[in-house]
């Protein structure tokens, strides 16, 4: 079931969308920690992308071991797997955390003079745990993109001659 789709590897194809997902997840979830305003406009868009990545994430994870079982194993392949176990946990965990933060916010009482929810204590506990999730995602998703591209890539020889590329 995820090994390809029209004959290229769904891992291929699935982990771009984590690769953008996940970093804009984590960019949202620190612009509703920092901002009344923005938390109110992003609203449950969050929630929504949060889980849609951490399905990613699964189906990229899953993938990933069906692509593994093809091509075969080796030390770069091994490490990116092992980073790559992680990261669902990582987005699944986000996930819960935004739909935490979006419900505590909704029950939050508005102010009668401005308009705006004021924040409890719980409230301010989820923001703050959520900038240091966004952090965390944000570094987790850059060391397994990382692992895998020098996975990848490091067979592939370096270009030859005096190419503009060149640190010689």
């Amino acid at each position: 079931m995820f090994d390809t789709v029209f004959g290229i590897p769904t891992h291929a194809l699935v982990v771009h969308a984590v690769v953008v997902l996940a970093p804009l997840t984590a960019l949202l979830l620190l612009l509703v920690a920092v901002s009344e305003k923005l938390r109110a406009r992003i609203g449950i868009a969050l929630p929504l992308l949060a889980t849609v990545t951490a399905i990613s994430g699964f189906v990229a994870k899953e993938s990933g071991e069906a692509l593994e079982r093809r091509v075969g194993s080796s030390n770069l392949v091994e490490a990116h797997a092992e980073l790559g176990d992680v990261l669902p946990i990582i987005l699944i965990a986000v996930a819960v955390l935004t739909w935490l933060i979006y419900l505590v916010w909704m029950r939050a009482p508005r102010d009668t003079e401005t308009g705006t929810r004021r924040p409890s204590v719980l409230l301010r506990v989820l923001l703050a745990v959520g900038v240091l999730a966004a952090i965390g995602l944000s570094v987790d998703v850059a060391l397994v993109g990382h692992s895998g591209a020098k996975a990848v890539w490091s067979d592939v020889p370096a270009p030859q001659g005096g190419g503009e590329g060149d640190d010689d």
